[in-house]
C-alpha cells in the first residue's frame, strides 16, 4: 500500500480525546492575561509559578476522570498500526496523564512527548525528536491538533498539518494544510479521497516557502 504519510503526531486533549480542559477557567483562576499559558506563567515570581502549576495540575486531575476518546479514535489508531504508520502523542500535559490515557483505554503509541521534555509546543523540537527516533523525514509526517500551537509546531518542523475542529470550539485552523472535524475525516486525509491534488499542491507551496526561509 502506498502511504501518504509514514507518521502522524497527535495532540491529546481535544484531538485524541474530547475537550476536557477549560483553559479560560484555568487562566482566570490563576489570574493571567490572555496569551500563551506557559509563557505567562514563566513571567511570574517563583512562588506564583508553583501556585499556577498546582492549579493546572488540579484541573488535569479532574479532566482525567471525565476523559473520553473521540469517536472513531480506536479505529483510526488500528488502521495506522495495520499500515505501519508511526503514531505519536505531543501534549503540554504530563507524562502521568498520557500514561493514564493509555491504561484507561488500552492504547499504545510509538512515542509520547509531554511537558517534561526540554521544549514544548509550538517549538518544533518535540516533533523533530520523534521523527528522528523513527528515521522519518518531516515531509512524510502529519501533525494534528485543535489549537494554533499544534499548527505552528508542525509547520516549524516541516510536517504537514491538520487542524482538528471540535464542535462549538474556536477555529484555529488558519495556515493548516488540512482540516478534520471527526476521526472519520482524519482517516480520509490519511487513506482516502480527501487527499486531493489541490491539497497536495498547497502543501508543496508551503513546503517550498519553509525551505526558502531555512536557507535565508
Amino acid at each position: 500500500m502506498m502511504l501518504r504519510f509514514h507518521a502522524i503526531i497527535m495532540d491529546m486533549d481535544g484531538t485524541l480525546t474530547r475537550p476536557t480542559l477549560d483553559f479560560r477557567r484555568i487562566r482566570v483562576e490563576i489570574g493571567l492575561p490572555p496569551g500563551d499559558l506557559a509563557v505567562e506563567i514563566a513571567r511570574l515570581p517563583a512562588a506564583e509559578q508553583a501556585r499556577a502549576w498546582r492549579i493546572i495540575e488540579a484541573h488535569e486531575t479532574e479532566a482525567k476522570r471525565r476523559q473520553e476518546l473521540q469517536p472513531g479514535c480506536v479505529e483510526l489508531l488500528a488502521a495506522c498500526r495495520r499500515t505501519g504508520i508511526k503514531v505519536g502523542i505531543l501534549t503540554r500535559n504530563t507524562r502521568a496523564s498520557v500514561d493514564h490515557l493509555c491504561e484507561r483505554f488500552s492504547l499504545c503509541f510509538d512515542a509520547a512527548v509531554t511537558r517534561e521534555f526540554p521544549q514544548i509546543k509550538p517549538h518544533p523540537g518535540p516533533v523533530l525528536h520523534m521523527l528522528e527516533l523513527w528515521g522519518i523525514a518531516p515531509s512524510a509526517a502529519l501533525m494534528v491538533g485543535d489549537y494554533v500551537h499544534d499548527i505552528e509546531c508542525g509547520r516549524a518542523a516541516g510536517t504537514a498539518t491538520c487542524f482538528f475542529q471540535n464542535l462549538g470550539q474556536p477555529d484555529f485552523g488558519d495556515g493548516a494544510d488540512y482540516r478534520a472535524s471527526s476521526m472519520s475525516e482524519l482517516h480520509d486525509i490519511l487513506f482516502g479521497p480527501r487527499f486531493t491534488a489541490e491539497a497536495e499542491k498547497l502543501r508543496a507551496v508551503r513546503t517550498g516557502h519553509h525551505l526558502q526561509k531555512g536557507m535565508q
